[in-house]
Parts: C-alpha cells; structure tokens; sequence
C-alpha cells in the first residue's frame, strides 16, 4: 500500500512534468550555446542525457502507480539529477563551462520535493559532484570538451569551488526554508478551506432545520437564497425564484412582503418588524409576523437584506379563542347573575298561576291559555337551571369507576323512556379489557344520557343507537356513540358547543355544551363529526388510571369525520 496522499501524488506528478520541460530547455540551451561557440564539441553525449533524464522520469511515474513511496522516489530522482547535472556540466565546457549553475536546479526540486532536507542534501550531493569534477579535471584524469582553452589557475580554481559550494548550500538552505514555509501555509489553508466548508454546511443545516422561514436578496434585488420553511409557509417553489428580481418572484401572489423587501433595500433604517398578509396557491390568507435586516459583508458594505418571519395562523386562532373564551366568560358571569335574579320572581309568577288554575274555573280558550303559561313557564325554569348549571358546574368529586357498568345501567334507563327510545334499536358493545377510569361517576352518566337522547332525537323516524366503549393506541377509553340519523349540518359544527345553540325546535342549546364541559373537567375530550354513509358520531375520550387535574371551565371540541 502506498503512504502517499492523493495531494501529495499530483504534486510529484506535476514536478516529473515540469522537470521534463527543464531538461529539455537547459540541453537545448547547451546545445545552441556549443554550436555557436566551437565546433571542438560534440552535442552528442547531451542527447544522450536528455534521452535518459526522460528515463528517469519515466520509471519514477510508472513506480509510483505502482504503490512506491513518494519519499523513495523522490530521493531517487534528486539522487539522478545530481549525476545528470554533472554530466552537462562536463559535457558543455566543464567547470569552466556556462552550465556550473545547473546544479541549482536540482537543489530547487530538492527543496521543493523534500523541503529543508532534500534541499541540504542535494546542496552537499552537488558541493560534492562540482570540487571532484574540478579536481579530476586540474589532474587531467577527466579531460572536459574545452577544458583546456578555458583552463584558469589554482588560485581562481579554488575561488571557483568555494563560490559554487557557498552557492549551492545558500540555495538548498533558502529553498527548504521557503519549502517549509509553503507547506506550513498550505495546511493552513487546508485547515482553514476545511473549516469554511464545515462552517457552510452547518449553516446550511440550521437554516433548513429552522421552523422560521428565511429569505436572503442582494443589493439588485434578486433572491439569493431560501429555505425549506420559507418555502413551506410561502407557498412557492425554491427552484422558481432563485435568483429571479423579487417583483417578478413575489410581487402577483405575495406583494406586501414584495413591497417591504423593496422598502427595506431602499430605505437606510437597520431594521424592520410587522405583520402582513400573504396568499397561498389555493387562494387562503395567511398572517406572517416579518423581521427584515440589512446584510453587510465584513468590509461593512450592504450587500442585501434578510427576511425572517413566521406563520402566525396558529397564533390569530389562538387569540380569537381567547377573546371569545373572555367573551363568553363575562357573558357567562353577567348571565349566571341576571338568571338567578330572574328565577325568585319566576318561582312566584308560577306558582300563582298554578294557585291560579286551580281555584278558578276556566274553560275553552281561557283554560287553553292558562295552560300554555304554566308550560312555557316551567321551560323557562327549566333554561334557567340547565344555564346555571352550566355557568356554575361543580368540580367533579373523582372516584375509581367502571365505564361499563354506567353505560350499561344508563341504556337500561333509556329503554325505559318510550318518549326517547321508540323505534330505536340500541345496542352496547364494551371491550372486556376496559380499565378503571378516576370520574365523577354521577356526572359521567349524565354526560352518557345527554348524548343517548340527543342521537336518539336525530333519528325522529327510527333507527340504531351503537354505543361502543374500547381502549384506543394510547392507552385511554374511548366511547363512541353512533347513530343513523341524518348527520350534522356542516354550517353547524363550528358552533356545536357554545352554549344556547341548538338546531333542535324546542331545545335550550345547553345539554352538550354542559356534556362537553363535564368531559374537559376530566382532562378528557369530546369529538364529534359525521360517519361514512349516514349518521352521526361523538366520542368521549377519558384518561385511564389516575386522575388528571384539568381547568373545570376548559372547553375541548375537536370536530372529526370517521
């Protein structure tokens, strides 16, 4: 296996390439400079130096595929060079010649390869190779081409040798010493290219996993970016608006965030905070709270403007439950008061009339009259109780109790109201693996009768009441009371607990909004909607196990369609 990093490789490959190319250029330099000098030369022996110094490149590319170490390699190659250099060298002149500083090149590719220890080796591999060569050729035992005619003296021999050596190991010392510092920079920049890498995909990564959405827009007006929550709240296609001007993007179906965007680029104030409305696709409003911010790059330039803003539907709901939660809590206090006034001087009027109609002797239509009055008077005795119990509804006194064993004794006392139950076939269906539940289990009963009675009175001409109690996924009771009848208007469900709504003729409007009062008080919920086919269904679900503390004015209506 090779120890070499890919980073590593190509700059070994680039460096047989560019020493290739040097060869070339230096062997033709000393050929040019032979020719035009003597003809006592032979060019011969260059070619020859050139053909192997593309050898050696050679063999050092093809062992390097094959897995050799870089280091070895490179040691190799320097190792080559040297000798190569030499060979010029003595080829074109001698010590004497033009190409004594050939040697540097080598030392450069030492330095270069090997940093401060290729460069000082190669210097001293050099230093060795030139004062030898000087020597064997003032000895006469290597006659370079020319030697003779440019022979000098010991003197300036030795001068010679000590510049060229003093030469070679300035090169192979400043040379590692850059090599080194090179290298220290480029981990440097590695580190930091790593870094800038990693700091953009975690930005990335916030900015997709963020629930606010955010738009970027340069200076031109132009989307730079967005992200996935942008995208999801404003309805529109990321690959549509990147970089297109924001009136073409935005302004048809989104024009007031348009409009502050532009605003914002024009105007030089630092920030700005509203509300506005958007539209999606399929035509809904919705409410955006925005916080749009100039964009300055480091010199402190503005370079654009960042939107960042979220989807308030969920909070206008929520504060229009609470103001109509305070609406009909102050109607609810004022109310409870004007109805407990009403009913002393109520309980007097009826009683006088009933003392009335039994002292005197009425016939026909005066009887027919006083008949209605005692009606509608004990009705309106009757709105009166349901409404106070509604407004004043006690906190339920908890103990442990069988779903079963209530619904069961409830259906038996509906069978037994023939007003109520004629012409209805009611069925129970209890699940054997029911666990206690922690109710009131007097106020759960009523809510179980309300509920019978009101499917029972939605089926006017007949028909089935399935009440079936189960536990669901969660662990909770469930009890879901079905009829056939004819539904629940769609117009009505909005409404369907607030308290004096009925779409029944005759009714007070209190008996569910009670039932789903007493339900919440449990920590439990009251669902209703319409079933596949025909009918109606509402499901009490109740917590299993200990008892959960609830607001007893909390009010849950959840309108589902099985």
């Amino acid at each position: 296996m090779s120890d070499t990093a890919p980073g590593e490789r190509w700059d070994f490959d680039r460096f047989l390439v560019l020493r290739a190319i040097v060869a070339a250029l230096v062997v033709g330099a000393g050929v040019t400079i032979v020719e035009l000098t003597t003809d006592a030369f032979d060019v011969g022996p260059l070619y020859g130096l050139l053909g192997l110094s593309f050898v050696v490149g050679a063999t050092a590319f093809g062992l390097a595929r094959m897995g050799i170490p870089q280091r070895r390699l490179a040691w190799g190659v320097l190792v080559a060079d040297v000798a190569l250099c030499a060979g010029i060298m003595h080829f074109s002149g001698g010590v004497n010649g033009q190409f004594t500083t050939v040697y540097c090149l080598a030392i450069a590719a030492g330095a270069f390869l090997l940093a401060t220890p290729g460069g000082l080796v190669t210097a001293l591999l050099s230093s060795l190779c030139f004062v030898a060569l000087q020597v064997l050729d003032a000895q006469g035992i290597v006659n370079s081409p020319g030697g003779a005619a440019l022979a000098r003296g010991a003197t300036s021999g030795l001068i010679d040798a000590y510049m060229h050596v003093s030469m070679f190991l300035l090169v192979g010392t400043v040379g590692g010493y850059l090599a080194d510092r090179i290298k220290l920079k480029g981990r440097a920049l590695h580190f930091a290219e790593s870094a800038l890498e990693q700091l953009r995909v975690d930005t990335n990564y916030i900015l997709e996993n963020m629930s606010s959405g955010v738009l970027v827009v340069d200076i031109d007006g132009r989307v730079l970016t967005m992200n996935a929550a942008a995208e999801q709240i404003l309805d529109i296609d990321k690959d549509a608006v990147l970089a297109a001007h924001i009136d073409d993007a935005l302004r048809e179906r989104l024009p007031d965030l348009a409009h502050e965007l532009t605003l914002s680029l024009m105007s030089e104030r630092g920030k700005r905070r509203q509300e506005i409305a958007t539209h999606t696709r399929t035509g809904h409003d919705r409410p955006l709270g925005i916080s749009i911010s100039h964009l300055h790059d480091g010199a402190g330039q503005r370079r654009g403007v960042i939107a960042v803003f979220q989807d308030l539907t969920e909070v206008h709901e929520m504060r229009e439950r609470v103001r109509k939660a305070d609406r009909l809590a102050a109607i609810g206090e004022l109310s409870a008061g004007i109805a407990h006034e009403l009913r002393n001087p109520l309980a007097s009027i009826s009683g006088s009339i009933e003392m009335l109609y039994q002292e005197l002797e009425l016939e026909g239509e005066d009887k027919r009259l006083m008949e209605l009055i005692m009606r509608e008077s004990d009705r309106l005795d009757r709105i009166i109780s349901d409404f106070l119990e509604f407004a004043r509804l006690r906190t339920p006194r908890r103990s442990p109790a069988r779903v079963d064993k209530s619904l069961a004794e409830t259906m038996v006392l509906l069978k037994k109201n023939a007003e109520k139950s004629d012409g209805i076939n009611i069925r129970l269906e209890c699940a054997d693996d029911l666990p206690t539940v922690f109710v009131d289990d007097e106020q759960m009963r009523q809510v179980f009768m309300s509920l019978a009675v009101n499917a029972c009175e939605a089926m006017p001409e007949g028909g089935t009441l399935e009440v079936v109690a189960q536990v669901n996924e969660t662990g909770r009771v469930r009890v879901e009371f079905r009829d056939t009848g004819r539904g629940i208007d769609p117009e009505s469900m909005e409404r369907f607990f607030e308290p004096f709504f009925t779409t029944k003729e005759g009714g007070t409007g209190l008996g569910l909004a009670i039932a789903n009062k007493i339900v919440a008080a449990h920590g439990g919920a009251l669902e209703f909607g319409n079933r596949e086919g025909a009918g109606a269904v509402f499901t009490i679900t109740l917590p299993a196990g200990r008892p959960q503390r609830a607001p007893a004015d909390e009010q849950v209506a959840v309108a589902t369609v099985e």
